[in-house]
């Protein structure tokens, strides 16, 4: 039973993981298509999709009830599954959803910190190709005022 209750709750995380990085898609899309390149965007895509999933499930399923069970002795195992009631299961399924929810939302934190931090230390390194009238050093730059060369 308990082994049944772990199966169930790592199907149901990877369940809600997909269903959120699927739903998550587009708007990671246009947001990466902002500051990126395709190429770049498409990679950053697949590897945020993948750790959606990865914390989505390793946030959601119930390995510490298999723990507790395996490492609970020989003579308490039988009262163990006895408390396991249809309650305490449906508890359990809604405990996955909440936290894999809440592991993919800590993601997602962490990432816009992340972000904003990187963009606070780029404006405060204050590069001059960033500005709209430069451009990067090696690059020409279009300057009307010189006229051009008889």
């Amino acid at each position: 039973m308990i082994a049944a209750i772990f199966v169930v709750s790592v199907l149901v995380a990877l369940g809600v993981s997909v269903g959120v990085a699927r739903l998550a898609k587009d708007v990671i899309e246009a947001v990466l298509n902002r500051f990126m390149s395709n190429q770049l965007c498409v990679a950053a895509l697949k590897y945020l999709r993948f750790a959606i999933i990865v914390v989505g499930v390793s946030s959601g399923s119930r390995v510490r009830l298999l723990d507790d069970y395996l490492g609970a002795p020989a003579w308490n195992r039988a009262a163990l599954t006895e408390q396991l009631t249809p309650e305490v299961c449906v508890a359990t399924v809604y405990h996955t959803v909440l936290d894999s929810l809440m592991g993919i939302a800590w993601l997602f934190f962490v990432i816009a910190f992340i972000a904003l931090v990187a963009l606070l230390i780029i404006r405060k390194a204050k590069p001059e190709w960033l500005q709209d009238e430069k451009a990067p050093a090696g690059l020409p730059v279009k300057n009307e005022s010189i006229p051009p060369a008889p």
